[in-house]
């Protein structure tokens, strides 16, 4: 099966089911005749811009991002908007923010940040629900703080 062949394959299941966990969709996958590595369908569903999104029935899913469910037909959020909080200044540590995000997002939501603050960041260290921003200065931090309070505001 080619690449795009295999991510309009995901692109459809995201958009059919329910699926809460990556291995869930290794299994629908699997089900289909196709084997594939957890690592791989993680880069494909970065490069399709599927995100957690809060499914009607409470647990965090799949879904797409706004631009990419406009494509697939889709309901959806802004990846933005996954941000869920983000750390106050602490004295001593002006240049420091930490930003929790709904689970499984925190690689897209790094990507933002290191395309719209490039200038200003030195390091991002990312988990699956929540970022360490090292900005290159108390000043820098305080304007991406803004910024995403912003995201947070604006999104909801």
């Amino acid at each position: 099966m080619k690449k795009s062949e295999r991510l309009e394959l995901i692109k459809k299941m995201v958009s059919e089911n329910a699926i809460e966990t990556q291995h869930d969709l290794l299994k629908l996958l699997e089900e289909r005749g196709l084997t594939l590595t957890q690592a791989t369908v993680s880069r494909d569903m970065n490069e399709i811009g599927i995100i957690k999104v809060p499914s009607s029935e409470g647990p965090y899913i799949y879904g797409f991002s706004i631009d990419k469910a406009q494509k697939v037909g889709q309901p959806s959020v802004p990846i933005k908007s996954t941000v869920l909080s983000i750390s106050e200044e602490t004295p001593g540590l002006e240049a420091f923010l930490n930003l929790d995000v709904v689970p499984g997002n925190s690689r897209l939501i790094k990507r933002f940040l290191l395309e719209d603050f490039k200038d200003r960041i030195l390091s991002v260290i990312a988990d699956d629900d929540s970022l360490l921003v090292l900005a290159k200065s108390a000043d820098a931090a305080k304007a991406i703080r803004h910024e995403v309070h912003q995201w947070m505001t604006s999104s909801h």
